[in-house]
């Protein structure tokens, strides 16, 4: 999602359960009935994304649009971590102390900045033709 929301992509997908589209990692046609088939490919992409040096963040945000409506796998919950993260971070919010802060809040706010510099870096890497 954090790279959804840096390149501000708006994906407009023609996929509506049930359909049949083309598994990223095995490049055969794959019938998707039910969200769960939808997240054992999610689950294949973070394993096969374990043995690069890629973020998670930006396989997904490249393949699961070949297959898959994004929307499937995101939720209020993760929108609104996010635009909780921008508005501490762009307008110099506080959330208390740090012993105040949930570690789970801790955690998403971790993973949401570092993918933010992980998409930061391949835009730069991309504008300078590397």
């Amino acid at each position: 999602m954090a790279w959804a929301t840096y390149f501000q992509a708006n994906v407009i997908s023609p996929y509506s359960l049930p359909y049949e589209a083309t598994n990223p990692l095995t490049y055969e046609k794959q019938e998707y009935k039910t969200l769960e088939d939808i997240w054992e490919t999610v689950e294949g992409i973070a394993e096969v994304n374990s043995n690069t040096t890629r973020s998670l963040g930006q396989d997904l945000y490249h393949l699961v649009p070949l297959f898959t409506n994004p929307d499937y796998i995101s939720n209020y919950e993760q929108m609104e971590m996010l635009n909780e993260y921008n508005m501490v971070k762009n307008f110099n919010i506080s959330l208390g102390t740090l012993e105040d802060i949930s570690a789970q809040k801790l955690d998403c706010f971790t993973v949401i900045h570092n993918e933010y510099q992980s998409a930061m870096m391949f835009d730069r890497n991309q504008k300078n033709g590397k």
